[in-house]
């Protein structure tokens, strides 16, 4: 699985205590519980990924067994479910690291990002809105809208940019090593998403910032999700905390300093 080769080294430095204690699937998240409740969108229609799980929907066998056994298993099935779930359990397993810092992962760079080149690898809201402003702003997507570009034409633009911000979805994708490599001029990649591990071991493959949600309120999550909701998980105050992780002092000073947006200012950067 060379292509999940940061996802090994955080599955690798899990240690054998954390089991699988709880599982819940829903429309378009899993939530996980190991060492904490954490959760992963359920990715739809993604290419490279089987819709079908062979042996059917049923994840019999897995609560009770170690995290760091079960993740490599799952995200090795190759289909939806299987990723998804092996997403969700890993988050679950991973402590929240110390010198989080609460907000969106976009709002350090948003003044740059009004005068520096910069890409969005997949549909975020905040795209949208410095797009609307004039904004040098690429949107990159496997599934381009009108004024975006396909994931396969993205050379140029990801070459030219100086702040890259980069879905959850590249890492079991398979693009998120290609997406380093097509960067090579970038200033700042962030890395962002619900599905996002929080784990600095992202730091030592080219990410200057890691943007991730933890659960606040499992009881209303629960409630939300099995309403169907999607990016609505983050509407209600109070049930998903929206947090970043850096390492450089620099980013880290800008990150402590940015604004705290409200829910009318900022919905979800991503349901990925």
């Amino acid at each position: 699985m060379g292509h999940l080769e940061a996802l090994e080294a955080i599955w690798g430095g899990i240690e054998d205590g954390p089991v699988l204690e709880d599982l819940s699937i829903f429309l378009h998240w899993i939530i996980a519980r190991s060492r904490r409740y954490a959760f992963s969108n359920l990715f739809h229609g993604m290419p490279g990924m089987d819709g079908r799980r062979r042996g059917g929907t049923y994840l019999k066998g897995l609560i009770g067994r170690p995290v760091r056994r079960l993740v490599p298993e799952l995200l090795a099935g190759g289909d939806t479910l299987s990723v998804s779930t092996g997403m969700s359990c890993l988050n679950s397993a991973l402590p929240v690291p110390g010198g989080i810092l609460d907000g969106n992962a976009v709002e350090p760079f948003l003044d740059r990002a009004r005068r520096m080149k910069s890409c969005f690898i997949g549909r975020f809201p905040d795209a949208d809105r410095l797009r609307r402003e004039g904004c040098p702003v690429d949107v990159i997507e496997l599934f381009p809208g009108p004024g975006e570009i396909h994931w396969d034409s993205s050379h140029a633009a990801l070459e030219g940019a100086e702040i890259v911000f980069i879905t959850g979805l590249t890492l079991v994708n398979g693009t998120f090593q290609e997406v380093i490599r097509r960067t090579p001029n970038a200033r700042y990649r962030v890395l962002m998403g619900p599905t996002v591990p929080l784990s600095p071991v992202f730091f030592d493959y080219g990410i200057h910032l890691v943007g991730s949600a933890i659960i606040q309120d499992m009881g209303r999550m629960v409630e939300y999700c099995r309403m169907g909701a999607g990016s609505e998980i983050f509407e209600p105050e109070g049930v998903v905390r929206r947090v970043m992780l850096a390492r450089d002092p620099g980013i880290v000073a800008r990150a402590a300093e940015a604004p705290r947006p409200g829910r009318e200012e900022w919905r979800c950067g991503s349901t990925r």
